[in-house]
């Protein structure tokens, strides 16, 4: 078994016990992580790691977007499908110029949200999320497992 197919086991099961808390988390987590990876390829002048890498967190902020509950999130929903549409611009401006420090500030971001959904998870401190390993590298599905289309019946 090698690290990539544990790594994947981890996401199913994190993705299967979560609570819809839990797989906004999990989302963040991935997002993070493909922005992370980009600056990463950034650094190592690999144009196609770092367009992969953001790629994949266009499609997990499309994920994010789509899990809105327009009807009856009010304005926390729209105030996220802003913060969305601001992250996803940001992130194209960050590929464009080849900039790390744009893809940097768009994590502290992220991380300053993902600790907000984390205080309401009623989950709690021990989400599933937290069983998905930090080094992971980013899957090929928004949903986190190869071949699998998406949590889709989950709202924000």
């Amino acid at each position: 078994m090698n690290f990539r197919h544990t790594e994947l086991s981890y996401r199913r099961a994190a993705v299967q016990n979560a609570s819809s808390v839990g797989l906004i988390i999990i989302l963040y987590d991935l997002l993070i992580q493909d922005l992370r990876q980009a600056m990463d390829a950034i650094g190592k002048r690999d144009i196609e790691a770092r367009s992969a890498a953001v790629k994949h967190a266009f499609l997990v902020l499309q994920q994010l977007e789509g899990s809105l509950d327009r009807e009856n999130g009010g304005e926390a929903a729209e105030h996220l499908s802003k913060f969305y549409a601001v992250m996803r611009a940001s992130i194209l401006q960050a590929h464009i110029k080849v900039s790390s420090e744009i893809l940097s500030e768009q994590v502290a971001l992220l991380l300053d949200v993902r600790q907000a959904w984390q205080q309401v998870d009623p989950a709690g401190p021990a989400t599933a999320a937290n069983a998905v390993p930090a080094a992971a590298s980013a899957p090929q599905t928004a949903a986190g497992a190869e071949g699998e289309t998406g949590a889709a019946s989950w709202t924000a």
